[in-house]
C-alpha cells in the first residue's frame, strides 16, 4: 500500500500527481453540472453505484443518470481532502457541499473507491448519505 497523498502540497498548491488531477478534474466536471465531461472518465462498461442505489452501468448511462440528478443538489462543490492509491484503486475523501433553495449550504462526508484500468475508471463508487443535501 502506497502513502496517502494530499490533495495539495503544503504550499497550498495542486498536487501534480495523475490521479489527483484526474480526480481534480473529474469534480470540476461534476461541480459544472457537465455529465457529459464527468462520463468521459469512465470505461464504456463501467459501473457506477451511489450509496445504496442500484448499480449504473455504461459511460452513457451514466451520463445520463447524472445529468438527471443535477436538479437534485446543485450547485455543489466538491472538496478533495485526500486521495489513497492502493493498486488500481484509489480512495477518495471528500467534503461535499450544497447551495440548498433556502441559502443553507450543508457539508457532508463522502468517500469515493474508484477502479481504473487502462487510465479509465471501471468501477465506480459513493459511500455517503446525500439527504442532507436534497431539496
Amino acid at each position: 500500500m502506497t502513502a496517502p497523498s494530499r490533495s495539495a502540497t503544503p504550499s497550498g498548491a495542486p498536487s501534480r500527481d495523475p490521479d489527483e488531477a484526474m480526480v481534480h478534474a473529474m469534480c470540476a466536471a461534476a461541480d459544472a453540472g457537465d455529465a457529459e465531461r464527468f462520463a468521459s472518465y469512465f470505461a464504456e462498461t463501467a459501473v457506477y453505484r451511489f450509496a445504496n442505489q442500484e448499480p449504473i452501468t455504461g459511460r452513457s448511462a451514466i451520463a445520463r443518470a447524472t445529468a438527471s440528478t443535477v436538479h437534485l443538489v446543485w450547485p455543489v462543490h466538491h472538496q478533495v481532502d485526500q486521495v489513497a492509491k492502493v493498486g488500481a484503486q484509489l480512495f477518495c475523501r471528500f467534503t461535499i457541499q450544497v447551495e440548498k433553495p433556502d441559502g443553507s449550504t450543508p457539508s457532508m462526508p463522502c468517500v469515493t473507491v474508484i477502479e481504473r484500468r487502462n487510465g479509465l475508471i471501471v468501477d465506480y463508487r459513493v459511500h455517503m448519505d446525500i439527504t442532507p443535501g436534497l431539496r
